[in-house]
């Protein structure tokens, strides 16, 4: 049975099946229903065939996730390298696997002037609309008005305030109110000039 919230305006379907924001082992994810949306830490150690499928191991255990090319965003991730995956349980013929839908390194990446960067930790505003287009940030501060179209909102921290983007699969039923702190990741956008968020991650804090 499905329960209503209202997310600053917005009206959000929420599932009990959904888990949302939660850091889980391998072992643990497995016995999450499908779609529940969850936070895995470990390293991926191998490519499978298919071009989007690959090994994700912990210390308890390995399990498949489906990472697309937009995903990556350019990254690139060795078999030693610690990342953190935001994804979606995926149940097929009793086979459990994350479907990606953020990927991050824990380490500084090194990039080219002007290019776009990947960041690990959370900046300001005010730094983030110094970044180039298509960075990824984490932003930290609060959802203070829903602008008409239905998936715009005013973010603001102590720096400012920015133009933020979120589908309601990104909700996946979070209820926030215009006290409430929370996280957001995403990738930036620039618009003549303008800078705006599309986020693929949002918690409360």
């Amino acid at each position: 049975m499905k329960r209503h919230f209202c997310v600053l305006g917005l009206l959000i379907l929420f599932s009990p099946a959904l888990v949302y924001g939660q850091l889980v082992t391998v072992s643990e994810a497995r016995n999450f229903p499908q779609n529940s949306w969850v936070v895995l830490i470990g390293n991926i150690v191998n490519a499978l065939p298919g071009g989007r499928n690959y090994t994700f191991r912990d210390p308890s255990g390995e399990i498949i996730v489906e990472i697309d090319r937009r995903v990556w965003r350019g990254l690139t991730a060795g078999a030693s390298d610690m990342v953190e995956i935001h994804g979606e349980i995926n149940i097929n013929r009793g086979l459990v696997s994350v479907r990606a839908r953020a990927i991050n390194r824990n380490d500084p990446v090194n990039v080219r002037q002007g290019q776009p960067v990947t960041l690990t930790r959370p900046i300001s505003i005010s730094e983030a609309r110094t970044l180039p287009h298509d960075s990824w940030v984490i932003l930290s501060g609060n959802i203070n008005l829903a602008l008409p179209g239905g998936r715009l909102y005013s973010f603001r921290d102590s720096t400012g305030e920015m133009v933020i983007e979120i589908d309601q699969s990104v909700w996946r039923g979070l209820y926030i109110g215009e006290s409430d702190q929370v996280e957001i990741r995403g990738e930036l956008r620039t618009n003549q000039g303008l800078a705006s968020l599309e986020v693929r991650v949002i918690r409360k804090i």
